[in-house]
C-alpha cells in the first residue's frame, strides 16, 4: 500500500507538470486494493482500471511497466502496437 501511495505522488506531480496527459490517484482506496486482489486466487481473471494500480502490484505487475506505460516511453509495450 506504500508503494501505491508513492507512485501515486510521483505520478500525480507529472501529471500536474504536464509530463504525462492522464492519471488519477488511488488515494484512499490503497487498502481496499490490497485486500481485494489478496484474497483472490492466482488463477482469478483481473480486469484492472486506472484507479486499481494496487492490485496490479499485488499480481506481480513490474512497476517499470506500469511506469512506462503512464509515461508512453519507448519502453511501453502498449506503444509499439
Amino acid at each position: 500500500m506504500l508503494l501505491v501511495e508513492e507512485m501515486d505522488k510521483v505520478l500525480f506531480e507529472s501529471q500536474r507538470q504536464g509530463r504525462i496527459s492522464f492519471y488519477l490517484t488511488n488515494t484512499g482506496e490503497e487498502a481496499s486494493q490490497v485486500g481485494s486482489a489478496a484474497a483472490l486466487q492466482d488463477d482469478d481473471l483481473v480486469y484492472a482500471q486506472y484507479r486499481e494500480a494496487g492490485v496490479l502490484m499485488w499480481r506481480g505487475f513490474p512497476m517499470d511497466s506500469f511506469m512506462n506505460q503512464c509515461y508512453g516511453n519507448a519502453s511501453d509495450l502498449g506503444r509499439c502496437l
